[in-house]
């Protein structure tokens, strides 16, 4: 019998609209797969020949939803390249403004933007689906309101320090623009027990401490039988009915630049930089980041370092399919994100899953539910010696450097994110953005080894071809956030649509 093909491109947003993916699909099963970006802007190219301080004023406006993370990445590109250390507090006020952010990230994309697929009638026969369309429904569910109104006194951290939330531009090379008063510390620590108390009475049903006390399978499956209505209970009943412990595996290593700088050492962090394959970690050499854009509609033959990459568009590329690029490392493909950060801790929860799931749907996914609960108490630390060190000093000034370069490495909420600055004759000459979708959305390389989550939906089986849930499961786990990553707006989109 002759196979059934199918051909598929179907645009996967749920916030903004620059996402395709393009699948070819034989006897229901994923045979070919290209991710899209399908936008470009042109932020490195804005850039050149402006004033170096401009990178904090622009980067910001490349996402929305983590414009902090840029700003944060753009200053410390400009304290390497003028060779100043930020003082201790305030490297504590850049690590409250950028937690804040990717707590609300975290929280918003799980509770909003992954939850409400299992809302959707597609699911109406599943033993969950009643439960999900109370908690999760778009606009309706009570997880999906609450949602809203607790991210929002977390982005009032952001605008306590930075004076406004999104596209700040508080954190500067050499520190930050403003002290933060003992009222304002004070404000925010209440802003952070009101997350706390939340994510203990609604979220988890349980306690920070007896949450972080689960240390392998054994005692997560433990938990979610004491605690049967915590999230992580109702995701993990969910994941089973839909398969995520089986679908999403990538065989990828993990990439992190690291995230919540020591204030005493802002060139290390709490949570270690670094490539994982898994079972080891490896200390990360910065020098073997390169970018490839053999399918991209970009001009380039090889694989270059961000410091000697361009941003030459080439749109009639025979072979591009994409505006993003493909990063690499020691010319491998990597994955990002909360995920990433557990394996540079040797979390030994996600250590044990990894062993048993690899890299599967549902360990991606549950990384991101459980890494709020990390934060905040990183959040309650930065606030407590914030006070100790009130009248002390927030900014360094740089000095007047005509001709230099850095690199400014820093952990968005979706993982690892790099900003690569050159300057000559005190302009900027070059400047290249690696944000985490980038590699986590990559096309092919020259090699032809498929970005993450290309290789995560090759082979899966979908049961219904007109709705590929499976597939949009997925890619969400990976947070995809394109308009950070592509840099033309293609205006014939398929009328197909994915859950909501």
């Amino acid at each position: 019998m002759s196979k059934k093909i199918v051909e598929l491109e179907i645009p996967l947003n749920r916030v903004e609209g620059d996402l395709d993916i393009k699948v070819k699909i034989e006897d229901n099963v994923i045979t070919e797969a290209k991710s899209i970006g399908t936008l470009y802007r042109g932020f490195e190219n804005i850039l050149k020949t402006r004033d170096p301080l401009d990178a904090l004023v622009i980067t910001p406006r490349v996402c929305g939803i983590c414009s902090v993370s840029h700003l944060l990445a753009a200053a410390k590109a400009l304290d390497d390249a003028y060779g100043i250390t930020p003082p201790p507090q305030a490297v504590r006020i850049r690590n409250l403004s950028i937690l804040a952010e990717s707590i609300q990230s975290d929280l918003r994309q799980h509770y909003l933007m992954y939850m409400s697929d299992f809302a959707n009638e597609y699911y109406k026969d599943k033993t969950f689906y009643d439960k999900a369309k109370k908690l999760y429904e778009p606009f309706k569910g009570y997880l999906a309101k609450k949602t809203l109104d607790v991210t929002k006194d977390i982005l009032k951290i952001i605008a306590t320090l930075g004076g406004q939330w999104p596209h700040t531009s508080h954190i500067v090379p050499g520190g930050v623009v403003s002290q933060a008063y003992a009222q304002d510390l004070l404000e925010i620590s209440n802003y952070i027990n009101k997350v706390k108390n939340y994510l203990e009475q609604e979220v988890y049903h349980q306690s920070l401490d007896e949450l972080k006390s689960i240390d392998s399978l054994k005692s997560l499956e433990k938990n979610i039988q004491k605690y049967p209505y915590s999230q992580i209970s109702i995701f993990t009943e969910i994941a089973k009915e839909t398969n995520l412990f089986d679908i999403g595996k990538t065989g990828y290593g993990f990439i992190s630049y690291g995230s919540v700088d020591n204030p005493q050492n802002p060139k290390d962090s709490f949570i270690p930089s670094g490539y994982s394959n898994g079972r080891k970690l490896y200390k990360l050499k910065q020098n073997n980041i390169t970018e490839d854009v053999t399918f991209s509609w970009f001009i380039g033959d090889n694989p270059t370092h961000p410091f000697d990459g361009k941003t030459d568009v080439y749109y009639e590329k025979e072979n591009g399919y994409s505006w993003a690029k493909s990063p690499r490392y020691d010319d491998k493909p990597a994955q990002t994100g909360p995920i990433a950060e557990f394996m540079m801790l040797k979390d030994p929860l996600f250590m044990d899953l990894y062993k048993k799931y690899e890299d599967a749907t549902y360990v991606r996914q549950l990384a991101r539910v459980i890494r709020p609960a990390l934060y905040i108490k990183y959040m309650k630390d930065m606030v407590q010696e914030a006070l100790k060190h009130i009248k002390d000093s927030v900014y360094v000034k740089p000095k007047d450097i005509s001709d230099a370069q850095g690199v400014g490495l820093s952990s968005a909420a979706r993982g690892a994110l790099g900003h690569w600055v050159k300057i000559k004759d005190g302009k900027i000459e070059s400047y290249q953005i690696i944000s985490p979708t980038t590699w986590n959305g990559s096309p092919k390389d020259k090699n032809g080894i498929n970005g993450p989550w290309e290789k995560a939906i090759l082979n899966l089986k979908i049961k219904d071809v007109d709705n590929p849930m499976e597939m949009g499961h997925i890619i969400r786990s990976f947070d995809p956030c394109l308009v950070c990553t592509v840099h033309y707006i293609d205006s014939e989109k398929t009328p197909l649509k994915l859950g909501f």
